[in-house]
């Protein structure tokens, strides 16, 4: 009977060995880092004060720029007014195939009401970062999801990554013209950082699916009231209504304009969505704008997008919305 009772505890521990299956996240969420060569560079791109590191996820591609403290580097100097111009910006553009890479990630991120880093060009892959005072230790980060490689074939690709800057700008000071006080800056035409790198990704299959919003209903019941949410000194209103599209549902990834003092968003918004697998899941966040301090969340959702594949939509309620209408088209793959 003992032995009987140990090689049936053998047997479960085994069985339950066999059937543990990690994670996504444990498998593949950690970033690995991503070798890459140096196809030219000018001499100030170097170890001594510029650093490139590329790392990939399951759905990100990280390009991270560590500036040090550039003291010594031969700035321009507007004579004039002894002026030391030493604030410039970085350059971002990425090819594959000596072609720059068409993308529609650009004019997504440009719907983000607060969004602050991201200066951009809208059909491309290329960004331009804050100016930077390079006297200081810097650092730049761009996290760019697979899918924002929609145009390229699905598979490993060669990527080439061109990092560059051009101008120099000085501080802004007040200066006096013509008996009137104005503030301006310096600028100057100078290029000490330019370099070219290339790397490879392996490109999931990209799907796309058209989302369409046909606006939503705010609760107004015992439990919530959307009466008197946006208070000021002035006057009391309803709030300025948006949402956003969240995907994977843990990222921003569109999102809407405002409607002023409501309880109805009536907008009509549609998003191409490209996602990474047929039966995804995205997020949805209903929002009162507030322009004085950080906008309040009115309710989040987050859930299939079969679930909301309906015909002609569909209609569902979530946190302080008393209801939602979406529909989200047919999957297809771009790549």
């Amino acid at each position: 009977m003992k032995k009987t009772v140990q090689l049936l505890f053998l047997l479960i521990i085994v069985t339950l060995a066999g059937c543990y299956i990690p994670s996504h996240k444990e498998k593949t969420d950690e970033p690995q880092g991503l070798d890459y060569t140096i196809v030219s560079r000018t001499p100030h791109c170097n170890k001594k004060y510029f650093k490139v590191t590329i790392d990939s996820s399951i759905h990100f591609l990280n390009i991270r720029l560590n500036l040090k403290a550039m003291k010594d580097l031969p700035f321009p100097i507007f004579e004039k007014e002894k002026d030391t111009l030493c604030l410039t910006a970085f350059n971002f553009d990425f090819y594959c195939n000596n072609k720059i890479i068409a993308s529609d990630f650009n004019k997504t991120q440009e719907t983000q009401h607060s969004n602050n880093y991201l200066r951009i060009v809208r059909d491309s892959l290329q960004f331009v970062s804050d100016t930077l005072e390079l006297v200081s230790d810097n650092e730049i980060i761009y996290q760019i999801p697979f899918y924002a490689f929609h145009n390229l074939k699905k598979g490993k690709q060669t990527i080439e990554l061109h990092i560059w800057q051009d101008t120099f700008k000085g501080y802004a000071h007040d200066s006096i013209y013509q008996h009137e006080r104005f503030r301006h800056c310096n600028y100057a035409n100078k290029r000490l950082f330019d370099t070219k790198i290339k790397f490879d990704i392996e490109v999931p299959t990209i799907y796309k699916s058209t989302v369409i919003g046909y606006g939503l209903q705010l609760k107004n019941d015992s439990t919530f009231s959307p009466v008197g949410m946006d208070n000021t000194i002035w006057n009391s209103s309803y709030p300025d209504i948006y949402w956003t599209l969240r995907y994977p549902y843990y990222s921003f990834y569109a999102q809407t304009d405002y409607e002023k003092s409501t309880d109805r968003y009536e907008g009509s918004d549609t998003f191409e969505l490209y996602h990474y697998y047929l039966k995804d899941s995205i997020g949805i966040e209903v929002y009162d704008h507030d322009g004085l301090s950080k906008d309040d969340a009115m309710g989040y959702w987050t859930g299939s997008m079969d679930f909301l594949r309906r015909e002609p939509r569909r209609r569902f309620s979530f946190g302080n919305i008393a209801w939602f209408d979406i529909n989200i088209g047919k999957p297809k793959v771009v790549n």
